[in-house]
């Protein structure tokens, strides 16, 4: 009778193998970790009033630490910007992928868009704020990021003019205009009013997207270019406005 050769494999003996993290794992959690105390004071105190010492209190972590991850101030807080940017697309693209109509894909853009950048504001002022001070904004890392994000919403309006749902006109650009600068003023509006409420973002995003999808009803002609056209400039106006109200002391 043949005898059977010892595997070469190591029993486990019952024992569980290890699930300890690896050096990367660590690194990494570590690195997230930081990212998300930083995100939590950027948001709070702004970016001047925020400390490093700060965060790496919050981060549980030394501030010599904290160095070894990011050389600044101004690092850690563009790394903030890409996770906050990473979680909106892909939030987006999964909301997006639920909805059934084009109008539902829009009014949910729509209210993702203005929780988002109602809950993070300071963030969007940071934003704002880099964007100013950067000579070629085309091929920054926040021009890349905001591409990314906005195609979503490309992504929509080209499938709802393919079903037809939308007219495949040659202003796109001027409805993605329509579509974020309105959801900015709306923002800065209830904000000045307090009226943030779900109920009030919900009458903000139906209004927005019966704009874009022509009419009350599903039959209502579509918006002509020119009509397009007409609807940025009384956005302008609108900013105007705003801009003038937000100077007046509440």
């Amino acid at each position: 009778m043949p005898v059977r050769k010892k595997s070469r494999i190591a029993k486990s003996n019952g024992r569980k193998p290890s699930l300890a993290p690896t050096r990367r794992e660590r690194v990494q959690s570590k690195e997230d970790a930081i990212i998300a105390a930083a995100h939590k004071s950027l948001t709070a105190r702004g970016f001047t009033k925020t400390t490093m010492s700060e965060i790496a209190r919050k981060a549980g972590v030394a501030e010599g630490t904290l160095y070894l991850y990011f050389n600044n101030k101004n690092a850690l807080a563009r790394a903030v910007l890409a996770a906050f940017y990473k979680r909106l697309t892909e939030t987006a693209k999964t909301g997006v992928a639920k909805c059934a109509t084009t109008r539902e894909k829009l009014e949910f853009l729509a209210r993702h868009h203005l929780e988002n950048i109602i809950g993070e504001r300071r963030l969007l002022e940071l934003i704002a704020s880099d964007v100013r001070n950067t000579e070629a904004y085309e091929g920054s890392d926040i021009y890349k990021m905001n591409r990314d994000y906005v195609a979503v919403f490309d992504d929509v309006m080209r499938d709802g003019a393919w079903r037809g749902e939308i007219e495949n006109g040659n202003a796109q650009w001027i409805k993605r205009d329509i579509f974020f600068g309105s959801l900015e003023y709306a923002m800065r509006t209830l904000l000045m009013k307090k009226r943030s409420s779900k109920k009030d973002i919900a009458a903000v995003v139906v209004e927005l997207v019966t704009l874009l999808m022509g009419g009350v009803d599903a039959q209502a002609k579509p918006m002509s270019d020119r009509d397009l056209v007409k609807a940025v400039e009384r956005v302008d106006a609108a900013a105007l406005r705003l801009e003038r109200l937000s100077t007046v002391k509440m």
